[in-house]
């Protein structure tokens, strides 16, 4: 993942305090509730991969920017609680 940062987004849609305790690294953080008022701030030539904790929150977001003419979107199936790679956490 991190060779392909140039062209590539990971787009974490949770809340703040989740983000607090884990967060996968090199993502982007923009909470759902935010995200329409942010999508600004996503660049819409680059894949964008949308996760959450469970999957459910990062299906709404992949939605709402596929909606807003996002085309290169996908939704991380089962979030957080599926991934095996590195994470930042707050427990050291």
């Amino acid at each position: 993942m991190e060779s392909s940062r140039d062209n590539f987004q990971l787009l974490d849609v949770r809340r703040e305090d989740e983000v607090k305790e884990k967060r996968i690294l090199n993502s982007t953080w923009i909470p759902l509730e935010e995200l329409k008022k942010r999508m600004g701030e996503l660049e819409k030539d680059k894949e964008i991969a949308v996760h959450c904790e469970s999957g459910l929150r990062s299906y709404k977001a992949y939605l709402k920017l596929k909606q807003a003419g996002f085309e290169k979107v996908k939704n991380v199936d089962g979030g957080l609680l599926c991934w095996v790679y590195d994470l930042e956490s707050s427990e050291g």
